[in-house]
């Protein structure tokens, strides 16, 4: 079914990452700057959020992007605490399928598919081990999805752990 593909389409938005990623060229670019410490934790919070707008600014250039012939991604905008998404589900059927199963249905299927793909949402290693958020806004047709989901419920295994095993 279509739904699939854009749920997964959906949770696949960002650059692909390995299982278990390497800290992200960004990572170490804050590392180095001081801007965060060696276990990846935010030191300071006003120089990531500047860096993070002039990437968002650069980024921007390339939006609105066709993910798919299911969805387009307006806008993706990266913050020190958070980073939001906002698209469109432009799939024919997608309104069917929400008479079919039911709003709160689709919310679900959007969350779990969001949880499946943890690694693409955080993928900076910052993201991974400060407090950090995912919101995410679809609107289709005759509705508007507002999903989160948090870090914090997502499995990572970290950098110093992948080297204790």
């Amino acid at each position: 079914m279509r739904l699939k593909t854009i749920l997964l389409t959906c949770s696949t938005v960002f650059m692909s990452a390995t299982l278990y990623a390497q800290p992200s060229e960004l990572d170490r670019y804050l590392v180095q700057h001081d801007i965060l410490d060696a276990q990846y934790k935010i030191k300071n919070e006003v120089a990531l959020n500047e860096i993070l707008a002039a990437l968002n600014d650069e980024d921007s250039r390339t939006l609105p992007y066709q993910v798919d012939q299911n969805t387009v991604l307006e806008q993706v905008q990266l913050y020190a605490d958070h980073i939001d998404i906002r698209g469109l589900i432009i799939t024919p059927d997608f309104e069917q399928y929400v008479q079919d199963i039911g709003n709160h249905q689709i919310k679900h299927q959007f969350h779990q598919a969001m949880l499946k793909n943890c690694q693409h949402f955080f993928e900076h290693e910052f993201q991974k081990v400060n407090p950090y958020q995912v919101k995410m806004t679809f609107s289709s047709e005759k509705h508007h999805y507002q999903l989160e989901m948090l870090s914090s419920e997502c499995k990572f295994q970290f950098q110093h752990e992948r080297m204790k095993n």
